[in-house]
Order: C-alpha cells, then structure tokens, then sequence
C-alpha cells in the first residue's frame, strides 16, 4: 500500500433565516486525501446528507486544540478514535458524525475503520474507505495547517 497525501480545503457552508429557523454559517476545514474531499468520499460511502463541518471550525479554539493532539497521536503504537466531521449546529455525536482511528506507526500515521456514529444506534463502519497510511511529517504538517482555521 502506498503512502497517501493529506491537505485540506475550506469547507463554508453559508447562514441563512428563513420563517423562524437559523442556520449557522460555519468555516471549517475538509481534509482532501490525495487532492479529494474526504467528506465527498464519506457521503457518498454512507448516503444521506452531507450538511457537516470539519473537526477544525473558525472560531473554536479550544476544540481545535483538543481534536489536534487526537489527530497527532504522539505514541508509537497508540491510536485513537476521531471525530473528523460533525453536525454543524452543534457538533453534539447525537446529531451524526463522521470518526476515523488514527494510529501512529514508528514514521506513518494510518487512517481506518472510518465509521459513521450518532451515539444512540450500533455504529455504521464504513469497510468501503481506507485504509490511508502517511508520511508522519507529512501528516503532521497538514493537521497543523488545517488546524489554523
């Protein structure tokens, strides 16, 4: 299996009012895995709606800070479930997110076992997805720039 590339891309999805409901515009970062939109790739994978927001939103810094040392996953051999796209009202698992289990290995990060989960159902693994391996410095310069949202 070769080495994948990660990057990013803004992901903006605008703010509207309409008869008495909000919708909360909200910038985010989607991380493209080899120049494609991984959230593309997810929705197509599961279906249904593709109304989410990167882990990295503009304007939740503490967040970001939190979901990027999971991303990094400083230990050889630990790993970590992620959650890589959420629900963008509230970012709450019950509304429906996107996670993947980040693991680190010696010079590589590996994404797998994407799953779609909403805290109240079994959770859908997504078996049609990954896994990606990369280049460690690589990866980590990319979280790092999408991070900066």
């Amino acid at each position: 299996m070769s080495l994948a590339k990660l990057g990013h891309a803004s992901l903006h999805r605008p703010g509207s009012s309409s008869n008495g409901a909000t919708v909360k515009q909200r910038d985010s970062a989607d991380f493209l895995v080899n120049g494609e939109s991984l959230l593309a790739r997810l929705v197509a994978t599961h279906g249904g709606h593709d109304d989410y927001m990167g882990c990295f939103v503009h304007g939740f810094p503490d967040a970001a800070k939190e979901t990027l040392g999971e991303l990094l996953v400083e230990e050889t051999g630990a790993k970590c479930r992620v959650g890589i796209y959420i629900f963008p009202e509230c970012g709450d698992i019950g509304c429906g997110r996107f996670s993947v289990m980040v693991e680190r290995h010696g010079g590589e990060l590996v994404w797998s076992e994407f799953m779609y989960e909403n805290g109240y159902e079994d959770p859908w693994t997504l078996e049609e997805l990954g896994p990606f391996r990369f280049d460690a410095s690589q990866y980590e310069n990319a979280i790092r720039e999408a991070a900066k949202i």
